[in-house]
């Protein structure tokens, strides 16, 4: 049983929590928070051992293993180092950090200390994309089948939309998720999925770019990702200022993947030139983040072996790939 605290009260924390409890494998220790009556409150509705306001109280509590971060994108770095060197596992939502120089200080510190840091993909680590990841790669290597290039969307409406149009109009601050100050805006928070998933099937791109509609503030409302191969490309749409219902495709000689929600990956169906439909995943979990959680406590619970080392340095490496690439996609915005 791993002991764990977590930082952060939104609904991502909860829905965590929740996937924690189904794996039986972590018991909430502490819940930290700035404000000691958030607090106490998510303390008391999860049943943690305790709560505090001061973030000492968790990095140097011995009985904590594990330090789970869904902070505001622009703290995930700042208090995830700070958990490392504490000597404490982490799990930080996505994106992790904000930087390649960031990853490279933090995943070195971490090896230094012997603890994992894993980014929350949820997605990447789901039972569903070890379905169909197989699947596309096994049409990929089919040299009669030639990849031409896939279209994903994430167009998801933010709850938090509305109040920043209200913010923006009156002179308020406006919400975190809508933040540059706080590393927001659609690229930022959404485009880590098909990112994800786009550089794991598919590997770098030789060039990036990002159109993107910015709202002066720094912050892109939604844009275009373009990621270029040298025999095809893949497109990205990405926003928190609109709801899509657009499907995600993936193009393999006559025939399409088709991917309802690239964020979940619950239904994916194969569709042929003829227009006969195969049904190839259709599995919605309980929670969605219950696989990666199970993933995790194996990884640190687990004797190593050459084989987790090896799974390990995979979700590193996409990792580092995903921050290069956000990074590059964000210069190319002028989004600074």
């Amino acid at each position: 049983m791993l002991n764990y605290a977590t930082i952060g009260s939104s609904w991502i924390t909860e829905q965590m929590i929740n996937a924690a409890q189904l794996t039986q494998r972590y018991h909430l220790k502490a819940v930290y928070s700035r404000y000691i009556d958030t607090a106490k409150q998510f303390a008391q509705k999860f049943e943690a051992d305790y709560y505090t306001n001061e973030l000492n109280n968790i990095l140097f509590d011995p009985d904590i293993d594990l330090i789970y971060i869904a902070s505001p994108n622009s703290l995930h770095f700042q208090q995830a180092i700070q958990a490392v060197k504490a000597k404490k596992h982490v799990i930080v939502e996505k994106p992790m950090v904000s930087s390649s120089a960031q990853w490279h200080e933090l995943y070195s510190q971490a090896d230094e200390v012997g603890v994992y840091v894993f980014e929350a993909a949820m997605h990447y680590h789901s039972r569903n994309y070890s379905r169909l990841r197989p699947l596309i790669q096994h049409k990929m290597n089919d040299l009669e089948l030639p990849f031409f290039g896939a279209n994903f969307n994430m167009g998801q409406y933010s709850s938090r939309y509305e109040t920043y149009l209200e913010s923006k109009e009156k002179g308020w601050q406006v919400p975190n998720v809508f933040n540059a100050d706080f590393h927001g805006g659609s690229l930022m928070d959404l485009g880590v999925y098909p990112l994800y998933i786009a550089l794991d099937l598919f590997g770098l791109p030789e060039s990036v770019h990002y159109h993107a509609i910015d709202d002066g503030r720094q912050i892109d409302l939604y844009g275009n990702v373009l990621l270029k191969y040298p025999q095809t490309q893949v497109s990205i749409f990405v926003s928190k200022a609109v709801h899509s219902v657009m499907p995600s495709e993936i193009y393999v000689g006559d025939e399409t993947f088709l991917i309802d929600d690239i964020s979940r990956l619950t239904k994916v169906s194969l569709i042929n030139k003829e227009g006969k439909k195969a049904q190839i995943i259709d599995y919605l979990p309980a929670n969605p983040m219950f696989d990666e959680l199970l993933t995790f406590a194996d990884m640190v619970v687990q004797e190593k072996t050459i084989h987790q080392e090896i799974r390990y340095e995979n979700w590193r490496q996409l990792s580092l790939q995903v921050v290069q690439v956000l990074e590059l996609l964000r210069q190319s915005a002028k989004l600074y």
